[in-house]
């Protein structure tokens, strides 16, 4: 059964101010077709809205992003969260749960493409990075963790991913970690 969400429903789950939850939506989703301040319905969400909503703000609040640089990612990255079920969610709260805690966990890192020395281009390029399996041993100097990891890159012509962490400019979103305390907040009612 899909769930919809309603902006304040979203805000007390959340915990995010409900002013600043319908301004982030206001920038990141299109608009409402049922929905505004005369029609008497409110915007109601499916996971996939919610969630790039929710993606942005992050953007914004802690990257620091500007609003159409948020814009940017989320377009770039929405074809790869689509093809990787991020965004098929229907709100299922087993569904959701089983999502939010896979195994595999996914990082981000992202770059203006200037930064790379592209001599055209604007907008970002992408180093993602999947960890797939994870290895540690105890070592007499402390723990030696030894990963797996396959790496997708978007928007650039490179196959060595090492400059894109040795970038000053390198923003990183730490992807499974934050799904995970999305679905938290959504499906664990507080005791």
């Amino acid at each position: 059964m899909i769930h919809y969400y309603t902006n304040r429903e979203i805000s007390e789950k959340l915990e995010i101010n409900l002013a600043r939850w319908k301004r982030w939506s206001r920038s990141f989703l299109p608009p409402d077709p049922l929905g505004g301040m005369q029609s008497g319905y409110a915007r109601q969400y499916v996971f996939k809205d919610l969630f790039k909503v929710y993606l942005g703000g992050h953007l914004l609040s802690h990257l620091k992003l500007s609003v159409p640089d948020s814009q940017q990612v989320l377009n770039d990255l929405s074809p790869w969260m689509k093809k990787n079920g991020f965004l098929e969610l229907n709100g299922a709260h087993g569904e959701a749960t089983e999502m939010s805690g896979q195994t595999n966990e996914y990082r981000i890192y992202f770059c203006p493409v200037r930064a790379t020395g592209a001599k055209k281009g604007s907008g970002f390029c992408y180093l993602i990075r999947k960890t797939v399996a994870t290895q540690s041993n105890e070592v007499t100097s402390g723990l030696k963790i030894e990963e797996t990891i396959q790496e997708t890159i978007i928007h650039i012509d490179v196959t060595d991913s090492c400059f894109f962490l040795q970038d000053p400019h390198v923003h990183m979103i730490n992807f499974s970690p934050l799904l995970a305390a999305l679905v938290k907040k959504l499906y664990h009612q507080p005791h």
